[in-house]
């Protein structure tokens, strides 16, 4: 039997092998963007997902400020009745 020589053309079942390489790698890179694709919009919605609990607790803290602004305001306006009446006595 005579040794193999190759002649450097290319023979049918390489051409088949190397469009199948072609659709493959073309494969990979359609599954790549769609994973892509995916993987921003997974981020997109954490993103909103972390914008709503910081709303939420944005709200949360505004009401705190609120209350605790109120019992000041209220201390400070009990404190001014003292200092009034405590006054008005040493004046009479």
């Amino acid at each position: 039997m005579a040794p193999s020589v190759s002649t450097g053309a290319a023979t049918p079942s390489r051409r088949k092998g190397a469009a199948a390489g072609v659709e493959e790698a073309e494969l990979l890179r359609r599954r790549n963007a769609e994973l892509e694709r995916e993987v921003a919009a997974l981020r997109a919605e954490t993103a909103e997902e972390a914008e709503e609990r910081l709303c939420v607790q944005l709200g949360e803290a505004e009401v705190e400020a609120v209350e605790i602004a109120r019992a000041y305001q209220g201390r400070v306006e009990e404190l001014a009745r003292e200092l009034a009446a405590a006054r008005a006595a040493r004046s009479s």
